[in-house]
């Protein structure tokens, strides 16, 4: 919503709307061709999935040329990317397609029966352009026009509600397949149990064995946590060590590689001269490791290999050889791991535990019984865990503290989200300062200052200000999701969507809708503030032109920009040649495909969905916009979900992103 301002909410005409329409076509149309351009060259970005996956996980390859391939995305079954993907993949489709159907509807019924209700036979001189299609066209003269208008909103949101309680069938018969697939069950995430709060007296793998053994199938593993701070840190530190010390080989390397052509073009150049042939020794022979040593040496200075400074973040110290360093260092995190794994049995149990069940079932009967007679003893318990997902610093908590957390964090996100009113306020008033600075004494100076001042201030600070403040909202709204003290990287994704969604209907619309409509009144309100909630109340369906003009940006630009991977493909670059340094970087950037995070797509595209609703009526334009935006997203997702990204299996859920009541355990 960087592009959203209280200033561009205001003032939108039929002009403007058109000129959108041009642009945002024209460049979805540039879109397309760069990426039918680059598909082809760029199969690592475009089309990893055709030889990247396993055998049985792979997609067929596109046909060339630059219309085929398309038929080809049309046709593949949207129920491929549960087998490639998982069903939270599939359930981002199933959404994006349930809001086509929605707004296509609506554009059939509001486009016959609306449009020429708010239109024909009126004569609003207060209207003009798409505004005479819209409900703000109607007089009082025409009122009993709206009788139209409230039929159509009872027929539309029962036509709603039917196809979400048909979708929510569905889904729930979606996930109970999907989650009884052998293709999910056989993972050990299916049938494990993390389980909190755990008395004291039964924290040991005997007691919780007895405990369970009520579950069909009874229980395969036990594994309790335990105060392990010493050996984690060992173990990070050892993991950071190994990294530094691979990349300061490849460092010593590289520099030894270099020198090593220098010395063979020198002697290259001596026989040339002597009519001789030069002699070479070749760095990877199979010479003894002294010799090796030897020759490293000989290649590279001492003073010339890696060096740092241990202390301090490598600002304090006296300079050291690294690699030298590193070995004696990570030596002796050996050892000092191996004894504090063997001092494991003595650590204190911290009151969680992770219970493996035999079968399926068992894990699902299990999450969901009443585990002890104790109040909030046992209460939480969180099924399908993997040990990739779990967040080990959230699990250790007692209950108490984590409903402090839980509340404390909500409270912190709700004043995170007033706070917010002042930064995008500000960006309004800058985007809007040609006209404030007229009614405000205080704003005069900028319409008498010079030709660009008021441009840059207008037109240039108000996007970027806005663009730096947005991508500082996500670090803060996952930070308050970890603080929420949730176990689960896939848990805190979702707290995170709920999050970032109310935020985004909060500022990316109400705020918008209500300060278009002081923009529009500002003159009236100044000089009458007794009027402003009448004044607000006639000049809030203005901004349903800025909406559709949104709307198109989004649909258009934003589809083909999802398409095209434009900040993949600019990150891939980067880091081949600047993150590749090491082999693990080279692996990472070479076989790993990227993956969605769906805590961060969907409040978007739920905020577009929300928005088409709200205006469905008052404007039937955006219906068919929402539509168009809606398909172009589906089929965009469609071939990224099915030819792009790998989702990791230790983050599905199981489709709760789009459950209907969205619970934060993983239990039905």
């Amino acid at each position: 919503m960087s592009e959203v301002t209280a200033g561009t909410a205001n003032g939108k005409t039929t002009q403007t709307f058109l000129s959108a329409l041009i642009s945002n076509g024209t460049l979805l149309g540039i879109e397309l061709i760069v990426f039918i351009v680059l598909k082809g060259r760029l199969e690592r970005i475009y089309t990893p999935r055709t030889f990247l996956p396993p055998p049985d996980k792979r997609a067929e390859e596109l046909p060339s040329g630059p219309i085929k391939w398309l038929f080809k995305v049309i046709g593949a079954p949207p129920e491929d990317v549960i087998r490639k993907n998982g069903l939270d993949a599939y359930m981002l489709l199933r959404f994006l397609w349930l809001n086509m159907k929605i707004f296509s509807s609506f554009t059939i019924v509001t486009w016959i029966i609306l449009l020429p209700i708010n239109s024909a036979g009126i004569k609003n001189n207060s209207t003009d352009g798409l505004n005479k299609l819209s409900w703000g066209n109607i007089t009082e003269a025409a009122s009993d026009r709206y009788i139209a208008h409230v039929v159509i909103v009872y027929l539309l949101t029962f036509w709603v509600l039917y196809l979400l309680r048909r979708e929510s069938i569905i889904y729930t018969e979606l996930r109970q397949t999907y989650l009884t697939s052998p293709s999910y069950s056989h993972l050990p995430q299916s049938r494990t149990v993390l389980v909190t709060s755990i008395p004291k007296k039964m924290c040991n793998e005997r007691d919780l064995r007895i405990w369970g053994s009520f579950v069909p199938g009874g229980i395969q593993n036990v594994w309790v946590y335990k105060d392990s701070k010493k050996l984690n840190e060992a173990y990070g530190e050892r993991e950071s060590l190994c990294a530094d010390l691979e990349a300061a080989t490849c460092s010593l390397l590289r520099d030894a590689m270099k020198a090593k052509q220098e010395q063979d073009n020198i002697e290259a150049n001596k026989s040339r001269k002597i009519g001789g042939r030069g002699t070479t020794t070749r760095l990877g022979s199979n010479d003894a490791r002294s010799t090796k040593m030897a020759l490293l040496d000989k290649l590279v200075a001492p003073n010339n290999k890696p060096m740092h400074r241990p202390k301090l973040w490598g600002f304090w110290g006296r300079k050291v050889d690294s690699i030298t360093y590193y070995k004696e260092r990570i030596s002796e995190l050996n050892k000092t791991i191996t004894r504090l794994r063997a001092d494991d049995k003595e650590s204190k149990p911290l009151g969680s535990a992770f219970i493996q069940c035999n079968l399926q079932i068992g894990a699902h009967v299990l999450a969901q019984c009443v585990s002890h007679h104790e109040p909030l003893k046992m209460v939480y318990k969180w099924i399908q865990v993997a040990p990739k997902d779990v967040i080990w610093d959230n699990i250790d908590d007692g209950v108490y503290e984590t409903r402090f957390r839980y509340v404390t964090s909500w409270m912190l996100s709700l004043g995170i989200i007033i706070a917010w009113f002042f930064p995008v306020g500000f960006v309004g008033l800058l985007s809007n300062i040609s006209e404030l600075c007229q009614e405000v004494k205080w704003l005069a100076w900028t319409c008498s200052a010079p030709t660009p001042i008021p441009g840059i201030i207008q037109g240039v600070i108000p996007p970027l200000f806005l663009a730096i403040i947005f991508a500082i909202l996500l670090w803060i709204l996952r930070g308050l999701a970890w603080y929420e003290n949730l176990p689960l990287y896939s848990l805190l994704s979702i707290s995170v969507y709920k999050r970032y969604f109310l935020f985004l209907v909060i500022h990316g619309f109400l705020t918008v809708t209500l300060s278009s409509g002081l923009t529009a009144t500002a003159h009236d309100i100044i000089n009458s503030p007794t009027k402003t909630v009448s004044e607000l109340a006639s000049h809030l369906p203005d901004a349903s032109v800025f909406f559709l003009t949104w709307t198109i940006t989004r649909g258009l630009t934003g589809a083909g920009s999802a398409l095209l991977q434009v900040f993949t493909l600019l990150v891939y670059f980067i880091k081949k040649w600047f993150l590749g340094r090491t082999p693990r970087q080279a692996y990472r950037v070479t076989f790993m495909m990227p993956d969605a995070d769906f805590g961060v797509i969907l409040p978007q595209l739920s905020l577009l969905a929300t928005i088409g609703l709200t205006y469905s009526v008052l404007s039937p334009i955006i219906n068919g916009l929402a539509a168009l935006a809606f398909a172009l997203f589906y089929f965009a997702w469609k071939f990224l979900l099915t030819w792009v990204f790998d989702q990791p299996d230790e983050r599905e859920t199981g489709g709760l992103y789009v459950s209907i009541k969205r619970h934060l355990t993983y239990c039905y």
